[in-house]
């Protein structure tokens, strides 16, 4: 009992740390009171405890009364990011946060649920999924990473961009993205339970859930379906493969693996189409249609190089005043480096900050390097393919995971909040390619140049990380603690 207290006491030590950071920044500080920028999961949540799909809130009269409401000459009088069908109001997100939440105001909390209490619940369970994933792979690593590496890996995954500055402003699009990376990253720690339980009926139940995890994170956040469905369907196939090793007659064994993998995620798949056909009578209409918001998102290829410019190598702001970075509206164009040939389409949407992941979040840098060192000393053999273990799944199901968000890559709109669908991924992929770099090198000075390399990529990343969580997009504690913001800036800015 002492042992496992003293295994588990370092890693619940780290999450009450980070979720007390987490607090601080959602609170601006405080501790106490938190902005509630938006409540549209809590009004569906009341609508679905009425016992109907539309929101609570009726469309106004002037609205129900024009000929063609959806026109953009009738934006000023739209209900903004509402979608507007048979006479009523519906949400267009995901509707798994909503009932969740449903469930925690008949149970819970009658009072209400924000949507910025949502976006920080599923940052810890991002937290606490991540970080038992990192453990588990440290330790089925061969050679093991250092402890010092493993931790400051767990630090880096909590700080890192933009998971502080999305908290900086919770609110109904940050709750729908932060819930599909937090019930991704359960998918893939449970379905590591699963590839490595001992008994076949353990196995399919954390596969089971896994599959559940995986169909809450596409009924959460939309876009992440195909991606999630592919994660499904790849942890099945990994875990047949697996009994197929183990047992001479793997034919009884390969059912139970497929229907784990598929039939979570599939009723929940199922559930949202009968929902699409009740609210908006097609079974793949989400409410994007008649959505009143405006710009009207396309993608296309002719996007890819600046939404790559916006998520690779945009640069943010620099000054000598606390907190020395910051990520401006309305900038990345005039960013652009008058020697990178870029062309920015016209109907490209810039407008929103948008600091890109090697400027702000250098660490994942170590991602591509380890994948350029792993395919040049590739081997491919037979022996290699069929040597397939639950470690080589991961990496191919993060690598899935992050093609997943190519659509985010070819959309005429660029944000911040976006690189959240691929940002934990690629930090994963980038904790063990690391690893590996770090067992690579020969020499003891070797070892440690890259060791160096390791903890000052690690540590800028978890600098920058907090220091963009102190503004967010609308200055958070600018706004909301003043008083705070003043002192800090008094005390910690160079210029005078």
């Amino acid at each position: 009992m002492k042992r496992r207290l003293r295994d588990w006491a370092p890693l619940v030590g780290l999450w009450l740390v980070v979720t007390a950071y987490y607090v601080f920044v959602i609170s601006a500080g405080t501790f106490k009171t938190w902005h509630v920028w938006s409540a549209f999961y809590d009004a569906q949540a009341q609508a679905l405890l009425n016992g109907h799909l539309y929101l609570p809130e009726p469309p106004s009269r002037t609205l129900l009364s024009l000929a063609d409401p959806l026109n953009i000459a009738n934006m000023p009088h739209w209900r903004w990011d509402h979608a507007l069908y048979g006479g009523h109001l519906h949400m267009y997100w995901g509707l798994v946060p909503a009932f969740i939440a449903a469930a925690v105001k008949a149970l819970v909390h009658p009072a209400g649920v924000p949507d910025n209490s949502l976006t920080f619940a599923f940052c810890v369970i991002r937290l606490v999924a991540g970080t038992l994933l990192i453990r588990a792979v440290a330790r089925a690593a061969s050679p093991r990473p250092p402890r010092w590496a493993v931790a400051l890996a767990m630090v880096v995954f909590a700080l890192a961009n933009p998971t502080p500055y999305t908290l900086a402003r919770a609110g109904i699009y940050e709750a729908a993205i932060m819930g599909g990376a937090a019930f991704i990253l359960a998918g893939l720690y449970l379905g590591h339970r699963a590839l490595t339980a001992r008994g076949a009926l353990a196995a399919t139940a954390w596969l089971a859930t896994a599959s559940l995890s995986f169909g809450l994170a596409g009924g959460s956040r939309l876009s992440l379906i195909p991606a999630v469905a592919a994660l499904a369907m790849l942890a099945g196939l990994w875990r047949w493969r697996q009994a197929r090793r183990l047992h001479a007659d793997g034919k009884q064994h390969a059912l139970a693996p497929g229907l784990a993998a598929l039939l979570p995620a599939g009723a929940i798949g199922v559930g949202l189409l009968i929902t699409n056909y009740l609210r908006f009578g097609s079974l793949f209409e989400f409410g994007h249609s008649y959505t009143m918001t405006f710009p009207y998102f396309v993608g296309s290829l002719r996007f890819l190089a600046p939404d790559v410019f916006a998520y690779g190598i945009a640069p943010p702001d620099f000054t000598c005043w606390f907190p020395y970075v910051s990520a401006p509206w309305n900038t990345i164009r005039v960013s652009t480096p008058g020697w990178l040939p870029l062309n920015w389409p016209a109907d490209h949407f810039s407008i929103e900050p948008s600091i890109g992941l090697l400027v702000a979040t250098p660490f994942v840098a170590l991602a591509g390097i380890a994948g350029v060192v792993a395919i040049g000393r590739a081997r491919i053999t037979s022996a290699s393919l069929s040597a397939i273990g639950w470690i080589n799944w991961l990496s191919v199901a993060l690598v899935v995971w992050v093609l997943g968000a190519v659509p985010m890559w070819i959309l005429n709109v660029t944000t911040m909040r976006y690189q959240q669908d691929f940002a934990s991924a690629l930090l994963l992929l980038a904790i063990v390619g690391g690893w590996r770099l770090l067992a690579a090198p020969q020499s003891r000075r070797g070892r440690l140049a890259m060791a160096w390399i390791y903890g000052g990529l690690a540590v800028v990343t978890i600098v920058a990380g907090v220091l963009l969580g102190f503004t967010g997009y609308f200055k958070h504690f600018d706004q909301h603690n003043p008083a705070l913001m003043r002192a800090l800036v008094a005390k910690l800015s160079f210029c005078r």
